[in-house]
């Protein structure tokens, strides 16, 4: 008699939980797209480019993960006293103008300004740091039977006092093989700030493989002196772009573009030769 009963209740009990479901009617949020803008300006550059595409809002059922360019907006850059229009390249997708025509200089800062037919309307502004070319380093194999092109890169240079300062430092290898064919590949990179290291010297290692070539062991070292759109833009692709974890929780990226997202940044660059 229990087992009849209990086997009632359990029938019962699915019936009404299936008779309790329906669709669910749930409103998905609207969301307009956006201009994203990025560009990064120095006095080393030859020419100016700034790259305009659409945002992708989070539920708009779309399967492509590229952004669309945007072909007819109006791209202007500032100095305070000269304004100049640059013109849009469909071959390459950016906006340009040659670096003879509106030179980046130590010191100044620099407005943007991007606007389209429909009435989007975006802006941002950065400044350049001086040059930093205290950077020194020494380099030796690490002598690992396993990693035999395995190097050690020790970097040193000085903070100046009583500012606040960021930096980037990287390191490509140049492999250049007997088809003529040269490869830059990144070895590392990393992002500093003077936080607590105000007008002291920097020591940083790395470790970088080396691949032999034609050419021998090559390579070139950046320091980047930065503004802080410059590093907090970096730092947050770092977080992005590592790990691999797929339970991490997402990582908002920094923008500095109002209205929009994207970087505008300046930085001032020294490079080294290296020869392992």
């Amino acid at each position: 008699m229990y087992k009849i009963v209990q086997s009632r209740f359990i029938l019962f009990s699915l019936i009404f939980f299936c008779a309790c479901e329906k669709d669910a009617d749930v409103k998905i949020p609207v969301v307009e797209s956006k201009l994203v803008v990025n560009s990064f300006i120095s006095p080393q550059d030859t020419m100016i480019k700034v790259r305009v595409t659409l945002s992708q809002p989070l539920f708009n059922n779309s399967n492509s993960v590229q952004f669309s360019s945007i072909s007819n907006a109006t791209v202007q850059m500032n100095n305070g006293v000269n304004t100049k229009t640059l013109i849009y390249n469909s071959t390459e997708n950016y906006y340009s103008i040659s670096a003879l025509q509106f030179p980046i200089v130590v010191g100044e800062t620099y407005h943007l300004t991007v606007s389209t037919p429909d009435g989007k309307n975006v802006n941002a502004s950065t400044s350049i740091p001086v040059v930093n070319s205290t950077l020194t380093f020494s380099s030796h194999p690490l002598n690992d039977p396993n990693q035999a092109d395995l190097y050690s890169i020790e970097t040193k240079w000085n903070d100046s006092p009583g500012a606040e300062d960021f930096y980037r430092i990287f390191y490509f290898s140049k492999s250049t093989y007997s088809s003529n064919d040269t490869i830059y590949q990144e070895g590392f990179s990393d992002n500093f700030s003077d936080k607590g290291n105000d007008g002291k010297l920097f020591d940083q290692n790395f470790k970088v493989y080396q691949s032999i070539s034609t050419t021998g062991n090559l390579g070139e070292l950046f320091l980047i002196h930065a503004t802080k759109e410059y590093y907090l833009f970096h730092t947050k692709l770092g977080e992005a772009g590592s790990g691999g974890n797929p339970f991490a929780e997402a990582v908002q990226m920094y923008t500095n573009i109002n209205g929009g997202f994207g970087i505008f940044a300046g930085f001032n660059q020294y490079k080294l030769q290296v020869a392992l």
